[in-house]
């Protein structure tokens, strides 16, 4: 039984280097899949973010982190919902600054695969083994857990500086703890990869700079950015009052899903 499980561990060990492998190599090395060229390049990425998102999945069960069951506080997901919702341009879309170019079943399945699986690989490794990393780093008490939450999200803001957008960087740190918000009341990394991949898909559905959106025109013009501004704001509040109030009990919760209890005893 001990000679069976090791074996195990070996060859699950195997399998995450090889796919953390493959997700590197596939970010540099492009093939022809398709012959559409957006399509191909959408289901490259495809294929890279799911073995990315596989990997960090496995590397979360080997922590012995239990954020991959059934999802608690489901109502929580409400604000979150209505952060990535508003992502949308909706009034560069309704003014007509902006309009979809690629509206076919598979441009849209394969633009909202992308994104989710992006969002999925990115909560496995800043929200999954960052987070959990750095909480039994901190202090296990209040303090530790908002130095934890504040730290996570401004990595995951200071990581999208390979983008190249400086600016970018303070708008991805308020995202950053969105996702943490998300986490720390539903104790699923899905959902958070769920919320993440709506985002992502709601912003850069018209997106041009990375040539993977489906659309072309002004993106942000005056009334998509009031409207961001003022939904950000209220939700941001609500958030940061929850955070704050942040109790005891839930926080051992998360602490004993993410592994720590152990480590602190």
């Amino acid at each position: 039984m001990m000679e069976r499980r090791r074996i195990y561990n070996y060859i699950e060990v195997a399998v995450i280097v090889i796919l953390c492998t493959l997700t590197v190599i596939l970010d540099f090395v492009k093939i022809e899949y398709l012959s559409d060229d957006l399509r191909n390049r959408l289901l490259s990425k495809i294929i890279q973010q799911a073995c990315g998102s596989v990997a960090g999945i496995l590397l979360l069960r080997r922590l012995n982190v239990k954020i991959l069951g059934k999802p608690v506080n489901w109502l929580y997901l409400i604000p979150c919902l209505i952060i990535a919702i508003d992502n949308f341009q909706f009034s560069s879309y309704f003014n007509g600054k902006i309009e979809l170019i690629r509206t076919g079943a598979l441009d849209i399945f394969l633009f909202a695969s992308y994104c989710l699986l992006v969002g999925l690989f990115e909560e496995c490794i800043f929200r999954g083994v960052l987070f959990s990393l750095l909480a039994g780093v901190f202090p296990n008490n209040k303090k530790g857990f908002l130095l934890t939450f504040v730290t996570s999200s401004v990595i995951f803001g200071a990581a999208h500086l390979v983008n190249g957008f400086t600016w970018q960087v303070g708008y991805t740190i308020l995202t950053g703890g969105l996702f943490a918000f998300c986490l720390i009341k539903t104790k699923n990394i899905f959902c958070c990869g769920f919320i993440h991949g709506l985002y992502n898909f709601c912003g850069l559905l018209f997106e041009t700079e990375s040539n993977l959106g489906l659309g072309k025109g002004v993106v942000f013009d005056l009334g998509t950015v009031l409207t961001m501004l003022i939904v950000s704001l209220v939700i941001g509040v609500f958030v940061l009052y929850k955070i704050l109030k942040y109790s005891e009990e839930e926080r051992l919760d998360l602490y004993k899903r993410l592994g720590i209890e152990e480590k602190t005893k």
